[in-house]
């Protein structure tokens, strides 16, 4: 007779460790000896779960563990089970990856087998990368420098941009190699082009529209964007390392945008009792691209004029604060 499931030890990158074929069922997975399948894992518990099928069909019943078991994305705890379904179940008890196939489920189609996995592979769409990055890197030079430093400066900034690019996609390699024994070179390589491509896209965006509507908060805020580009920077930087923990990566993301916005927000109050970033809108642009209308002077001088009462207020609380220091000095010399 056939068996009726196969059950598989993952790694970490989703390949097969090795399988068991279940000839009948129950199926016993645990640490002890007597299982059906042994893990040594000392996150799993001696008799951790057992597979079975009744009328209803298949299920996971947990057994006595303080860890339970992650039945796909539903966390499962002790003495609980959960049905199988229609599909292959993934399984983590402790810290071992576990794929359950039932033989009535579906196999998946047979994949074109790609002879290697390097930068030839997606190599027009990275060179389209590499020569966008590049022309902005001119652009910009060209905006920041005079013309007689423009080459100096334009070396050198090729320079840095390269060896910060290759040092950074070369950790995360480094990374995925130790994690899932594939570099992905090539993907961290585009994902960091990507990025880098975007955020200057959204602050050429935020800084003309900005000027064209005259909304200054637009540009002023314009960090926030930056904090969820990184975000998802590092989100898929994390893809080609923690390949099993989509959810938890994406909710580490979403985290680090938020606290890093909160950072800035805090601290752009502290240092100038404002939240935007930006004092003024530097940027500016040929006038043929202002949509918004003019302000007359006498409009913009009243607009200034309401201003007095902050300002003199600061005023105020700066010369409090000097007398406050200078009664504190004469104080300590009359003791004296």
């Amino acid at each position: 007779m056939g068996a009726v499931a196969l059950i598989e030890v993952l790694e970490r990158d989703g390949t097969p460790r090795h399988g068991v074929a279940v000839p009948q069922w129950p199926l016993r997975v645990g640490r002890a000896l007597d299982n059906d399948l042994v893990l040594d894992d000392p996150h799993v518990a001696p008799y951790h779960l057992v597979i079975d099928r009744d009328e209803t069909g298949a299920f996971v019943q947990v057994g006595e563990t303080i860890n339970g078991a992650l039945l796909g994305t539903q966390q499962v705890g002790a003495g609980a089970r959960g049905a199988v379904g229609d599909a292959p179940l993934a399984i983590t008890i402790g810290r071992v990856h576990l794929r359950l196939r039932l033989a009535e489920h579906a196999l998946a189609p047979e994949l074109r087998l790609d002879p290697t996995r390097s930068l030839a592979q997606g190599l027009p769409l990275l060179a389209l990368l590499v020569l966008l990055v590049g022309a902005m890197e001119v652009f910009n030079t060209y905006l920041d420098t005079d013309p007689d430093g423009f080459v100096r400066a334009l070396g050198s900034g090729a320079i840095s941009a390269l060896v910060g690019l290759l040092g950074w996609c070369g950790v995360w390699t480094l990374l995925s190699k130790l994690f899932t024994r594939q570099g992905h070179f090539g993907w961290h390589l585009r994902v960091a082009l990507i990025a880098v491509l975007a955020w200057e896209l959204i602050s050429g965006a935020t800084q003309l529209l900005s000027f064209s509507l005259s909304w200054p908060w637009l540009s002023d805020f314009k960090f926030v964007l930056g904090y969820a580009v990184g975000a998802t920077l590092l989100y898929f930087h994390m893809l080609a390392v923690e390949p099993y923990r989509h959810r938890r990566v994406r909710q580490a993301a979403v985290a680090m945008a938020l606290v890093g916005t909160a950072l800035s927000l805090w601290f752009n109050w502290q240092n100038g009792d404002r939240l935007g970033s930006e004092l003024y809108m530097s940027h500016l642009f040929p006038p043929a691209l202002r949509v918004a209308k003019p302000v007359d002077t006498a409009s913009f001088m009243k607009g200034v004029a309401e201003l007095q009462a902050t300002l003199d207020a600061k005023a105020k609380r700066k010369e409090d604060a000097g007398d406050d220091d200078s009664s504190a000095e004469g104080g300590g010399g009359d003791d004296d």
